[in-house]
């Protein structure tokens, strides 16, 4: 079909394209079912960028197979580390607004509980960021970081006991 496709056969090209669509928004639709892609809209998105991917290079192409293996791999790990940043950036904007003043109920200074954040683990300022500032529940975070409600539970406390700590 792809050699009938480059020749210029569009019935070739209309079919070897619809199984292009279908295998990545499959391939697209794990991921939504797997929590590494929370939102169906970005499944269409993805599949569809794929479909156009081929659309302009089928002709380029020697062995299908290998090339969508390619693309759809490098088109879902792109678009994870946009999302990672972009969710990430929201995180911090709302973490830096209006709040250089405010103390929390104990006295501290929230800018030095920032700091103290600041030198955790990504894994570790992100529960506390979706947790506090994304207001998310335990088991919301997990699922957005694909573990277990009971490992998020354990982190987050460990994480305050070293703030508390690091604030003594």
């Amino acid at each position: 079909m792809l050699i009938l496709s480059k020749d210029g056969d569009s019935k070739s090209f209309n079919k070897i394209s619809g199984y292009v669509r279908e295998i990545s928004y499959s391939y697209f639709l794990s991921k939504h079912r797997a929590h590494k892609i929370i939102n169906k809209d970005d499944v269409d998105d993805l599949a569809t960028n794929v479909y156009i991917a081929f659309a302009e290079q089928y002709h380029k192409i020697d062995v299908i197979e290998n090339w969508l293996r390619r693309v759809l791999f490098l088109t879902f790990v792109r678009w994870y580390k946009q999302n990672n940043q972009r969710r990430t950036l929201e995180l911090n904007e709302e973490i830096t607004a209006d709040d250089s003043n405010l103390r929390t109920d104990d006295g501290f200074d929230v800018n030095v509980i920032m700091k103290i954040v600041d030198t955790l683990s990504e894994e570790k300022q992100e529960i506390v960021k979706l947790r506090f500032w994304g207001d998310l529940k335990f088991s919301e975070i997990a699922e957005k970081l694909n573990k277990n409600e009971a490992a998020i539970k354990k982190m987050f406390y460990r994480t305050i006991e070293e703030i508390k700590n690091k604030l003594e």
